[in-house]
């Protein structure tokens, strides 16, 4: 947890230091599609109705240059498809991370209150649970919590607690008063790093990067406009 404690401090003088410019924060919810980049589920692999809850804070440092840090609850995972084996229909493994990336925004006036936006950003993120679903033919289903395997020394190979996320996307906000506005946003949410961990990597050694498309919209409070 040190390397995120440091994050959000990072996040927090960020913010001071940029004191005198325009500043928004808002919260949003969102709907993803989930799933992993992989090669070795290919076959199976299937995606994941999934959320995402944010709390954006926008920095306005010129007339179309913000810095956007944001605090999501995110969750993550994938499908696997197993066609009735064993009265198994479809596995789906759902991990909540909460993360803290920070985007570098283009803001474009279209109308007098309303903005386009496009942003990339980098961030950060640490895994809060394990959970799995498991949809039987015969319409039942099972929810399992499992603790998360930290160990390489047992079997090898571990999840990765932490990761590091790539967002790209672009919005729309429309002011609805002087302190005010809405927003709809689409973006991408990539992984960078490999999921799994290796005490001795094998060779060819399994990659699972987390990918997350998401719809949002929500609602930023105007503290000071620029």
């Amino acid at each position: 947890m040190k390397k995120l404690t440091l994050y959000v401090l990072f996040i927090c003088i960020s913010t001071v230091s940029f004191s005198n410019a325009g500043f928004k924060i808002g919260a949003g919810v969102g709907v993803s599609v989930a799933k992993i980049k992989e090669k070795y589920y290919s076959d199976r692999n299937k995606n994941m109705l999934a959320f995402d809850v944010a709390i954006p804070m926008e920095i306005k440092v010129a007339r179309y240059f913000a810095i956007q840090p944001e605090i999501h609850f995110i969750q993550k995972g994938f499908g696997l498809k197993y066609y009735g084996v064993n009265g198994v229909e479809n596995i789906y493994r759902k991990r909540i991370y909460i993360e803290m990336p920070v985007n570098f925004k283009f803001v474009y006036p279209i109308r007098d209150k309303s903005f386009v936006n496009a942003y990339i950003g980098f961030g950060v993120g640490y895994a809060l649970s394990n959970k799995q679903l498991t949809k039987y033919s015969d319409g039942q289903k099972k929810k399992e919590s499992f603790p998360y395997d930290n160990n390489v020394d047992d079997d090898n190979s571990a999840y990765r607690r932490y990761d590091l996320i790539l967002p790209i996307g672009f919005g729309y906000e429309y002011k609805v008063s002087s302190k005010v506005s809405v927003y709809a946003d689409l973006r991408w949410s990539l992984d960078v790093n490999n999921n799994i961990r290796y005490k001795v990597k094998p060779d060819p050694t399994p990659q699972y990067y987390y990918r997350n498309f998401i719809f949002s919209m929500g609602v930023n409070f105007i503290a000071k406009d620029k």
